[in-house]
């Protein structure tokens, strides 16, 4: 492969992955809009997992009347016990379990 046609490659898969971005990035903006479910349990240790959902009823509202995302996706588990550090969000801030919702699943009865 030559310096030229490797260019070329690239170039045509950097405008697949920026397509790809874009539609991740608008999917996101409709998913910030989402509303809190009803169907919420407070969070417990055993939910802390990678990739689970975490939503927050107080983020909810701003100072101002404006809407904070009230959802993270948990990229790293910290201390699943901890009311304050049970997480590193996608976001990369930390949470805790104060104040985390998770929705209840069929068969649960809390």
């Amino acid at each position: 492969m030559t310096p030229e046609e490797y260019i070329k490659i690239e170039q045509e898969q950097r405008k697949i992955i920026n397509k790809a971005n874009d539609i991740i990035a608008a999917a996101l903006r409709k998913a910030e809009k989402s509303k809190l479910p009803k169907d919420l349990r407070p969070a417990a240790p055993r939910d802390m997992v990678e990739g689970a959902i975490i939503w927050h009823k107080d983020f909810d509202v701003d100072e101002e009347g404006g809407f904070y995302r009230c959802w993270n996706i948990i990229e790293t588990v910290q201390y699943p016990n901890d009311a304050f550090k049970a997480y590193t969000a996608e976001d990369g801030c930390r949470y805790g379990l104060q104040g985390a919702y998770v929705r209840k699943e069929k068969n649960d009865k809390s």
